[in-house]
């Protein structure tokens, strides 16, 4: 897809590289982050799959298995008083047919996480399947270019 801007008095064209599955599943993405940054469980819930299998990966947790008990692990962590400030950034999707992944740091008052969050697709819905999150060592972050025209 192209698109342009003005620029100098001119139009200048440039490529689109996303489309509109990469568009919803970035949406799905920051539901999770918006979900996660408000406390909110039920938003939690209505994002995670329900006939496909989930998985999740606290930093520093071993794997959590099932929908049941990634849930709870949602709930405990927002009912926690040391539950962490949260955004996301440098968001990238990747579709894989029905299978979706978006690599993207997370932002906290501690530091900063790499995280890859996975989604499937669900009645017509991206949902997820799977989130894991790490620690980046000091110096290891990635530099992301901006999609589109540089201001």
């Amino acid at each position: 897809m192209r698109a342009g801007i003005v620029a100098h008095g001119r139009l200048v064209a440039y490529e689109l590289t996303m489309n509109v599955a990469e568009l919803e599943v970035l949406e799905a993405n920051g539901t999770f982050y918006r979900a996660f940054a408000a406390r909110d469980s039920l938003a939690m819930d209505r994002l995670w799959a329900e006939r496909h299998p989930v998985a999740c990966v606290h930093p520093g947790w071993d794997v959590l298995d099932g929908r049941e008990r990634v849930l709870a692990s949602w709930r405990d962590i927002f009912g926690s008083a040391a539950a962490p400030e949260i955004a996301c950034s440098d968001a990238a999707a990747r579709i894989l047919g029905e299978v979706a992944f978006v690599t993207c740091h997370e932002i906290l008052s501690g530091g900063l996480l790499a995280a890859t969050n996975v989604f499937v697709r669900e009645e017509g819905r991206w949902r997820m399947a799977h989130h894991q999150a790490t620690p980046i060592t000091a110096g290891q972050a990635r530099q992301v270019r901006p999609a589109g025209p540089l201001n």
